[in-house]
């Protein structure tokens, strides 16, 4: 399936040099934690969608397009404990959004950055989940994918003893 790029960031993309960077904003969220984790992939924080983003310079790639679920990997640097702690402390799987956006799209005079007008999306994806977290003291990565839902157990829920103690005498 062929992807639309909007014709500003396709020609952005293309030339030899531009004055426009392509920015992500990526959103974690996760029972565990009281707020969802918001980080945009620049030094300055974002004001967008009625949220501050903070600004941390990560790296993530483009989902893979291949004949099994998408995944791809991101590597965020750890400069704040707190966001490591939180994801590797956390049971379950935590829920991951991307998008990008054009920095010709904001106010870079400002700080923190304030959307001019309606910020255009370029490439979006959401519902991905945030496994094989490692954290070391210089960066945290992990792998997003979608879940594979031909791998799971059948039946999903099964009458163990600790669900259903009453079928058990």
């Amino acid at each position: 399936m062929a992807r639309q790029l909007p014709d500003a960031a396709r020609q952005a993309v293309e030339a030899e040099a531009t004055a426009t960077a392509l920015i992500t904003f990526m959103e974690i969220t996760h029972a565990g934690l009281s707020d969802p984790i918001r980080v945009v992939s620049d030094v300055f924080d974002y004001t967008w969608g009625g949220h501050t983003w903070t600004g941390i310079p990560f790296d993530v790639q483009p989902v893979t397009d291949e004949d099994r679920p998408p995944f791809t990997e991101v590597v965020v640097p750890n400069i704040d404990r707190r966001i490591g702690r939180a994801l590797i402390d956390a049971t379950g799987r935590a829920r991951v959004a991307l998008t990008v956006l054009s920095s010709a799209d904001f106010s870079l005079a400002d700080v923190p950055r304030q959307p001019i007008g309606t910020p255009e999306v370029i490439y979006s994806f959401a519902h991905f989940e945030l496994v094989e977290v490692q954290a070391d003291v210089a960066q945290l990565s992990g792998r997003l994918t979608l879940r594979d839902y031909a791998r799971e157990p059948w039946p999903y829920l099964r009458a163990t003893q600790a669900r259903a103690p009453g079928l058990y005498w």
